[in-house]
């Protein structure tokens, strides 16, 4: 049976300078995880499984209110140790004068319960960093008064948001499937066929997923010089641009000619630089163009990227 709480909410300043910290009624605990793995900007939503455990041998009640928010808070810092605002939706169900409609939930020893909430509706994640996150359930719920005190927090995860919005995740999105495309530790001259195969089905998703896009463009040393002397941003603009000049074709760069057919002949190289010979056919309704390309790559971390090319007339056949 539902019940109703009259809350007199009013939210007090944190002075809080470290992550919170509470003791859990014994056998308790508190366990968040991110619901999926994603890329994450600050307009994302951002999936979290919270999941209350019973480990203790008696049965645990708790109230668990219709809108969560007054059940749970989230504590988000940088890792300076600033913490994040509330998102504004988050702060007026808080602090306005509300019946609270809840429920009491039971879980027998060794039983779990749980369940998901957006992150982005309790904080105001707007720059692009490093976070820790760690959960607050107030099992009796908030109240905004010294009860509060029995609050069970979590473990703490660690969030990437990324600079841009979440409009850019179609840069990664596979056409053919609709799923995310993740980079794989192919070997280089897989890395080469992957490309020019995604390129010959104009897939730019895929024939980007493997080039170092802001190393292929400051191969030209007047776009690196005025690289060099730009301010972050501009520099993260000038990339977004080169790329997109790319997709455009408003660029002239013999990488984004369309093979009939390749072959790779050649793949050299070491743990952290290699070169891959290609050659490459190009079909006209009178003859076909011979070109051998030989792709430059470097691999920074596990994958390796390409990040230069260099191209030699072979003549026609």
């Amino acid at each position: 049976m539902k019940r109703i709480l009259l809350i007199a909410l009013c939210l007090a300043a944190w002075a809080i300078e470290a992550p919170l910290v509470f003791a859990a009624p014994q056998g308790i605990s508190l366990t968040i995880r991110f619901y999926n793995q994603q890329i994450v900007y600050a307009d994302s939503k951002i999936p979290v499984k919270v999941e209350i455990t019973n480990d203790s041998p008696q049965t645990y009640t708790f109230k668990l209110a219709d809108r969560r928010v007054f059940n749970l808070d989230f504590d988000v810092r940088t890792l300076t140790n600033v913490r994040v605002d509330h998102a504004s939706q988050f702060t007026i169900q808080r602090s306005s004068n509300q019946p609270v409609f809840f429920h009491n939930v039971s879980i027998g020893p060794g039983e779990q319960f749980a369940f998901i909430e957006d992150l982005s509706d309790y904080v105001k994640l707007i720059n692009p960093g490093v976070y820790v996150v760690q959960a607050l359930f107030y099992p009796e719920l908030f109240t905004g008064t010294i009860a509060d005190a029995n609050v069970i927090t979590s473990n703490r995860l660690t969030l990437d948001v990324n600079p841009g919005s979440l409009s850019s995740l179609k840069a990664v999105i596979s056409q053919e499937t609709g799923r995310i495309l993740t980079e794989e530790a192919l070997p280089p001259d897989e890395v080469i066929a992957y490309m020019l195969h995604a390129r010959q089905k104009s897939e730019w998703n895929k024939f980007f997923l493997y080039i170092d896009v802001k190393n292929l463009m400051l191969q030209q040393p007047e776009i690196q010089r005025r690289y060099v002397r730009a301010s972050d941003q501009e520099q993260r603009n000038m990339v977004a641009q080169f790329r997109k000049e790319l997709e455009q074709q408003t660029t002239d760069y013999d990488i984004l000619m369309i093979p009939s057919d390749f072959t790779v002949q050649k793949t050299e190289y070491t743990p952290t630089e290699a070169t891959v010979e290609v050659l490459e056919k190009f079909a006209y309704p009178n003859y076909t163009e011979l070109r051998q390309y030989t792709y430059y790559l470097h691999r920074p971390d596990k994958v390796w990227l390409l990040y230069n090319y260099s191209v030699k007339n072979l003549g026609t056949q």
